[in-house]
């Protein structure tokens, strides 16, 4: 059998519209590959009222292949298509640390009984780790341009997958309904500031509905707002997310220098003693960093989601680090520096921007107060809506179009995340300070084994080399089929992982019920030690279990898809192919009429060509 990858000293055509030299190079695997891959998608006209109606639910697809397992919206990006440079990359995550969650972390981080200048410690550390985290796991979107969807089944399996999928459409249902309940309340401090009516509209829901009448309009509005962006595309999104990040960074400042100069100080929080013991101050240490790490775990697990959009590897490194370390650091310092300056002109520490809103409003509704609510509220809902359409609708979209690709795409999945994020009740999220903590602390333990597990699987078991045709297809022949489509070790290290954090889990939101000091230290700590168990243990099943496969750790012979540039075929070992048509359709149809026409195909073996006599009666 042939070798899967071609060496181009030995054939030094990196671009060709020459099928024959294209079909020499390609494995018999690849060949079955193409084969079923082909079978997947061929379009069947309908004959029953069923299908017929299955066959207009379709997603648009403007003559591009679709099948179970694929559609537009999973293939790989193209290169023409990769614009994201820098700011983009800065931005996509400078907007979760620009939002109103991260101006307000700073409460559960003092309340963990760490004073400010202890928090902010805590926060560098935490962001330093995550920015590692996030560059590694930009990687397979980097090199392959594809998105978590697509790692799932690397990692789980082609069936598995959806395993992978749920977990993080779950988590992006709760998280979508929290952002926008708090967005809601930013385009409140517009709205207050434009009427004086408004400001002072009475509750008219009882007192046993934990919501009121201005959170509802508030919520409405921005959904709506929101839903009228689902069909943007992902990538289009980068101007937009840049310029709210700014916004949002000019309104902190400004809030943060009004506040301070008028309270002479950072204020009586600044100032406060905290007296805990040597232990108690490291576990509070350590859960800070886990709280802080979890909010945004989430966006970790997904980054090849949006890193396939980067232009080029170091722009993407060095706009997510910053993204991550500066804002990230700052607008929390902030938000605890105007927290203890309110607390000495107020008596009260406020810890969101539209309670600091509403303030001034009451004191004077006059011209100045109006306009700082006004144009506050708008840099942070536009910071709200934009960090919620691209790390929750967006990525949701993404991750729906995985379970169904023939009728879900990413604007179908984007709509419908909008639409169910109400189920939730996103606003019993804000009724206290411990279910704010107990929901931001808990998202990591569902998304870091994934995330470790996909270090390991592509950096250390393929080498950084994947297969992608083997991503379309169901042919045990896939590299990504491990056992009847799922990867059984991975399922294992995910139980594992999780199962160990439940009990501490139970605790924290049980606080009547008596802990076991164990496993609320694991859950407490589980930031660091997850990473460590998921690591260890699916390196252990794979070792001791190993996946034997012929195209484990290779890539692809051709481009079969047309995504990467020249220059990146070249250092990938791949054949491009410059005619009409995805490389593996011409492959296939060419298949079919030579061996139809009893000719023979360069450098295929006899066993090989015994094979392709099989494809070719199968396709007969």
């Amino acid at each position: 059998m042939k070798q899967n990858s071609p060496d181009l000293e030995a054939h030094p055509i990196a671009s060709t519209n020459n099928i024959n030299i294209i079909t020499s190079l390609v494995s018999n695997q690849d060949l079955d590959i193409v084969h079923q891959q082909v079978e997947l998608e061929k379009e069947e006209v309908p004959t029953t009222k069923w299908k017929k109606f299955l066959k207009k639910l379709e997603v648009p697809h403007e003559g591009k292949a679709i099948s179970i397992l694929r559609n537009p919206d999973l293939e790989p990006v193209k290169d023409e298509d990769r614009n994201w440079g820098f700011w983009s990359n800065f931005a996509y995550w400078g907007l979760p640390n620009f939002s109103v969650m991260t101006y307000s972390t700073g409460s559960a981080l003092l309340g963990l009984n760490l004073d400010i200048k202890q928090s902010i410690g805590a926060i560098v550390i935490a962001n330093i780790i995550i920015a590692g985290m996030t560059i590694l796991n930009c990687n397979p979107g980097l090199k392959y341009h594809i998105g978590y969807t697509l790692d799932q089944r690397m990692i789980f399996g082609i069936y598995g997958s959806v395993i992978g999928i749920i977990f993080r459409v779950g988590i992006s249902v709760v998280m979508y309904g929290y952002i926008a309940w708090s967005g809601g309340l930013c385009v409140n401090m517009m709205l207050e500031s434009l009427s004086h009516h408004y400001l002072h509209l009475p509750n008219y829901f009882p007192d046993s509905v934990p919501m009121d009448t201005k959170g509802l309009v508030g919520f409405l509005v921005f959904q709506l707002v929101s839903m009228s962006l689902f069909a943007v595309s992902p990538r289009k999104i980068r101007l937009p997310n840049i310029i709210s990040c700014f916004m949002t960074l000019f309104a902190v400042i400004g809030i943060l220098a009004y506040t301070v100069n008028k309270a002479g100080g950072p204020g009586p929080l600044f100032y406060q003693p905290v007296e805990l013991t040597e232990s108690v101050r490291s576990w509070a240490w350590i859960f800070a960093i886990t709280i802080w790490g979890s909010g945004v775990s989430v966006g970790i697990t997904n980054q090849s989601d949006f890193s396939r959009f980067a232009g080029n590897t170091w722009s993407c490194y060095l706009g997510t680090f910053f993204g991550v370390v500066l804002p990230g650091t700052f607008i929390c310092a902030a938000g605890m520096f105007v927290a203890s300056a309110c607390k000495k002109l107020y008596g009260v520490a406020y810890w969101t921007p539209n309670d600091i809103s509403h303030q001034w409003l009451m004191d004077n509704y006059d011209g100045k107060g109006r306009a700082a609510s006004f144009f506050v509220g708008l840099a942070f809902a536009a910071c709200q809506v934009f960090l919620n359409m691209t790390q929750n609708g967006f990525a949701c979209g993404m991750d729906l179009t995985g379970l169904l690709p023939k009728y879900i795409n990413c604007a179908r999945g984007t709509l419908f995340v909008c639409l169910i994020s109400w189920c939730d009740c996103p606003w019993t999220f804000f009724q206290s300070s411990s279910t704010f903590l107990d929901a931001m602390s808990a998202f990591g333990m569902f998304t870091l084994p994934i995330t470790i597990m996909n270090y390991v699987e592509f950096f250390i078991i393929r080498r950084s080399k994947l297969s992608m045709i083997d991503f379309f297809t169901t042919s045990p022949n896939g590299s990504y089929y491990y056992f009847r489509g799922f990867n059984i070790r991975a399922v294992v290290t995910l139980i594992v992982s999780v199962v160990l954090g439940i009990p501490g889990l139970y605790y924290s939101c049980n606080p009547q019920v008596e802990a076991n000091a164990g496993m609320m230290n694991f859950f407490e700590g589980y930031w660091f030690f997850i990473p460590v168990l998921s690591f260890g243990l699916y390196l252990v099943l794979s070792y001791a279990f190993p996946y034997k496969h012929d195209r484990l750790g290779v890539s692809d012979p051709v481009d079969y898809f047309n995504c990467f540039s020249e220059k990146e075929c070249e250092a990938m070992g791949m054949i491009k192919y410059e005619g009409d048509g995805d490389a593996y359709e011409i492959i296939d149809t060419e298949l079919i009429s030579q061996r139809a026409e009893h000719k023979s195909i360069s450098g295929t073996s006899e066993d090989g060509i015994q094979e392709i006599d099989e494809i070719v009666a199968k396709k007969e």
